[in-house]
């Protein structure tokens, strides 16, 4: 069983890793010349986090790093030091370095000696911490104004003094950034004398206190030597934390000395009373944080009920609903309340993909430095929500991704010049939800895949036979295979033929695919498809002879009986549907599984159009339609192997088997298949 300093290291580095995610966003947020004031004093906040729990838990080369990080962040945020382009690859690289020696300090990797080196002497000089005496105790308290108040000079009673109104109103996310309001009137008392008087209106009921929150607010009055900016700074450090306006007043009304200031008045207990609901709109949402093996065990205790559901549902399917009114009403409500527990756990597991994307901009930036190209990255829907399993699997294969659109994909400058490009070439990340799925896709304004060195090379690895017509689509398809490559050397970044088959089985076996897509001269799109969650799935169960299919409902697009005259027959084996002024290719099910004593005459069957691959639709042929079902989606390539044109298994209500079809690779598989047999049939035949 974990001690309680352990469960405390557990919690510190799952808040790490969102402190480093806001610092690089932060960063980010400065590289693009935006709010570099809010984001200045964010990224010193993140920093500082991280230097008091590491000084806490005794993390000393993690301490000493964030000290001299801080240090140096501290010159910024005072306009002593000039943010350009030098000062933001430092900030960068202090990210990255922060990365690693959390992860070292969590799991005993040791950080890259070089890269810790460097980074920690540029940081030191750069802050001026000369030697090792300038670098914070690894024990020091955890205190965010404590650097600001030892070196304010407050204690300056003979001075000419000035009185400050101050309205001071903590946010609801000030005690969470580790921020202490009474730290704040502390520092405020050692400038000069303070008088306060306390607002404690929008304290709430015991039962609606949440203790993450300050609900007290104060009006204060100041009387300091201190020059305006010691206040501002304050102001400044605290600004997307807290209100805390300022106002001088006029000089006739300040005290001839700090002496004869008032004094601070023990508060009166305030009623407490419940604020009204105008007043508690913006009330941030408790949290908690849960260990991933619980979640798991609520997901699959949620699959065995959604299981046991539809085998109830299949049992009253033979009874009189009229005999036995108030058990289907008692079935339609745990159907849906078990529609909201499935819902609700899928929600406890979702995170955003910003924790993912916000890593990406340090990626591009070492791969202009090794590359020698100019990239610009933009992100959209970084706050799209997907399965937590699938955030945490996505870092490697979108890197690869990337590192292939940046080395084979963009030029280089004087080449994207040359063809009438700009010198930066774009590379857009981007996410949004579509029905059941997330996709995710990576496009860049390159040069497009180059089909004709990629056949040639296939050709040349006996990959592919000599004089083969292959589609485009086909074409792609090779870049995927294990192995290939279209470098001409070795480089640290590519050449070796790892990454693209890396990608397409790290994202199959979350339930997902991948799509490409490219226009010679103009770029290429990679397209990720991922289940939104990996647990429950709504679903279409068909049947096909005696075997039950299932196709996502968040693939289809209409079911139809097609009429005589809908149907186009091409040759023995193949059939299209007019549908919608297109003609869809028919893909027959019980021919593509070899399943037997199916229905063969399309008039007679139920087609299912669904999206497949590049955008295409496809008619899907089945028997007939059962019925819309939740399923509990188990993984078939970990069970099984992998299947072409197969996503996963579940079991059914009645206890039975079924397969989980995956439209678009099953729509790809078929058509190759279907190429084969043409290219291998007799002449004349």
């Amino acid at each position: 069983m974990a001690s309680e300093e352990e469960e405390l290291q557990t919690i510190f580095f799952l808040e790490c890793e969102e402190l480093l995610a806001s610092a690089e966003q932060c960063v980010e947020t400065l590289r693009g010349g935006g709010a570099s004031d809010a984001a200045i004093n964010a990224l010193f906040r993140a920093v500082h986090s991280i230097k008091g729990g590491a000084g806490a838990f005794g993390m000393d080369r993690l301490a000493k790093f964030a000290h001299a990080f801080e240090s140096y962040m501290d010159l910024l945020r005072k306009g002593r030091a000039e943010l350009d382009a030098p000062a933001v690859d430092l900030l960068f690289d202090g990210v990255d370095v922060l990365r690693l020696l959390v992860e070292e300090s969590q799991h005993g990797n040791p950080a890259p000696a070089v890269r810790y080196d460097a980074a920690f002497a540029a940081l030191r000089t750069a802050a001026g911490l000369d030697d090792e005496a300038d670098l914070a105790p690894p024990g020091a308290d955890f205190d965010p104004l404590a650097d600001f108040a030892a070196e304010a000079p407050f204690a300056a009673a003979a001075a000419a003094t000035t009185r400050y109104k101050i309205r001071f109103v903590p946010g609801p996310g000030l005690l969470a950034a580790g921020v202490d309001p009474l730290r704040i009137l502390a520092t405020l008392k050692a400038m000069g004398s303070v008088a306060a008087e306390i607002d404690a209106g929008a304290l709430p009921s015991l039962a609606e206190l949440d203790p993450g929150i300050c609900y007290f607010r104060w009006q204060l009055t100041l009387d300091t030597a201190a020059p305006f900016a010691d206040l501002d700074e304050i102001r400044e450090m605290i600004d997307d934390l807290a209100t805390f306006d300022i106002e001088a007043l006029p000089p006739a009304a300040a005290p001839k000395s700090a002496a004869d200031a008032p004094k601070i008045p023990a508060p009166a207990p305030a009623p407490a009373r419940v604020a009204a609901p105008e007043a508690r709109r913006d009330k941030p949402v408790a949290t908690v944080r849960v260990d991933v093996p619980k979640l798991e065990r609520l997901g699959n205790m949620v699959g065995e009920i959604i299981i046991t559901q539809a085998f109830l549902a299949r049992q009253a399917a033979s009874l009189d609903p009229e005999a036995h009114r108030q058990l289907f009403r008692a079935l339609d409500d745990m159907s849906q309340h078990i529609r909201d527990i499935a819902d609700a756990a899928t929600s406890i597991r979702a995170q955003p993909l910003k924790v993912v994307f916000s890593r990406f901009g340090a990626v591009v930036r070492d791969l202009e430095k090794s590359t020698g190209k100019r990239i610009r990255l933009e992100v959209e829907g970084e706050a799209t929500e997907i399965d937590k399993t699938v955030v945490e699997r996505l870092s490697e294969p979108l890197t690869h991704l990337i590192r292939n659109s940046i080395d084979h994909g963009i030029e280089a400058p004087e080449k994207r010049a040359a063809a009438g490009k700009d010198p930066v070439g774009r590379l857009r990340l981007a996410a949004e939800q579509r029905g059941s799925q997330v996709v995710i896709e990576l496009s860049d304004d390159g040069a497009g895949v180059n089909r004709p060195r990629v056949l040639g090379i296939a050709i040349e690895r006996g990959l592919v036979a000599p004089g083969a017509a292959l589609a485009d689509e086909e074409i792609d398809e090779l870049i995927f295979l294990p192995g290939f490559s279209t470098a001409d050397a070795v480089t640290s970044v590519s050449g070796r033929g790892v990454g693209m088959d890396a990608v397409r089985q790290t994202i199959g076996e979350m339930g997902g695919r991948v799509a490409l897509a490219s226009a010679p001269g103009k770029g290429t799109v990679f397209s990720l498809y991922l289940p939104l969650s990996l647990a429950v799935l709504d679903a279409m169960v068909t049947l096909v002879g005696r075997n039950n299919y299932l196709v996502p409902l968040g693939d289809i697009v209409e079911s139809l009986r097609p009429t005589p005259a809908m149907i186009v027959r091409l040759d023995r084996n193949r059939a299209m549907l007019a549908w919608r002024g297109a003609m869809l290719r028919i893909l027959v099910l019980g021919e593509e599984f070899d399943v037997p004593n199916y229905a063969a005459d399309p008039t007679q069957c139920i087609l299912v159009v669904v999206r497949a691959a590049g955008g295409e639709m496809l008619a899907l042929q089945v028997d007939d339609l059962i019925g819309q079902e939740p399923v509990v989606v188990k993984s078939l390539e970990k069970n099984f192997r992998k299947v072409a044109g197969l996503s996963g298994a579940t079991i059914l209500g009645d206890g039975r088997p079924a397969l989980i079809l995956d439209p678009p690779s099953l729509g790809t598989a078929s058509a190759r298949r279907k190429r084969l047999e043409t290219q291998n049939e007799p002449a004349g035949a």
